[in-house]
């Protein structure tokens, strides 16, 4: 759900600056109904009062009214106007998801080295999601108010952490298993040089390409987490 948040914003800049590349618009209305529907089944699935704390309960109530913020601003017109009080709703709902995350993953499973590399691959693809967002809402003309430069600095010096806490769970995996997660990674490291080094160029951004190579990364990212999660189940 998080790197669903990060790649609505991407459809969302791709739909205002009437860019038609696999559909954004098909996609944007699909991943908020993915999004809603997955938060609400989430939010109903914890009865007890001992589930609602370990999975942050109310974090998820704040996610759901930032997403509904979101939904409210969807019903009008894509736009300039409305963009900056979009990405604020859906980094607002993926921020709550985040801090539900954290403490599940502080409060259940602080040991649990398979739970815990499924959160960072998880990680992984959200980190590639808001490079993309990032760079599209640049493109479209909103650096300085969303600071994005130095969102962008930030995240290229957080990126390679977060890979190293995957490579670190993955250790607890059965060999052939590590060495699929390490095999994996080393691409994700790869490819994401492609978000560091256009950061440092001159050159005009492609909104195509910036799209499609933080879903590839993303891709990347989910086939680890599966790969950590068949690992669970045997």
């Amino acid at each position: 759900m998080r790197m669903t948040t990060m790649r609505i914003l991407q459809e969302y800049a791709m739909v205002g600056m009437n860019n038609h590349f696999k559909d954004p618009d098909k996609s944007l209305a699909a991943d908020m109904q993915s999004l809603d529907k997955s938060l609400q089944e989430m939010i109903d699935s914890f009865k007890s009062r001992k589930d609602r704390q370990d999975y942050g309960y109310a974090f998820l109530l704040d996610a759901q009214t930032k997403l509904k913020k979101a939904k409210k601003i969807l019903r009008t017109k894509v736009s300039k106007e409305n963009a900056l009080a979009f990405w604020k709703a859906v980094d607002g709902v993926r921020d709550a998801l985040n801090k539900s995350l954290a403490h599940l993953s502080q409060e259940v499973y602080p040991d649990d080295e398979i739970a815990q590399g499924i959160m960072y691959a998880n990680r992984l693809s959200t980190i590639a999601q808001r490079f993309g967002a990032l760079y599209l809402y640049k493109v479209w003309g909103f650096d300085k108010e969303l600071h994005a430069d130095k969102q962008l600095a930030f995240l290229s010096t957080f990126f390679p952490d977060a890979v190293d806490n995957v490579a670190e769970s993955a250790e607890e995996l059965p060999k052939a298993t590590q060495k699929r997660v390490n095999k994996s990674l080393q691409g994700v490291k790869r490819n994401i040089m492609f978000f560091v080094i256009m950061g440092k160029s001159s050159h005009r951004f492609i909104p195509t390409l910036i799209y499609d190579k933080a879903e590839k990364i993303a891709e990347s990212a989910n086939r680890i987490a599966e790969l950590f999660l068949k690992a669970e189940a045997s």
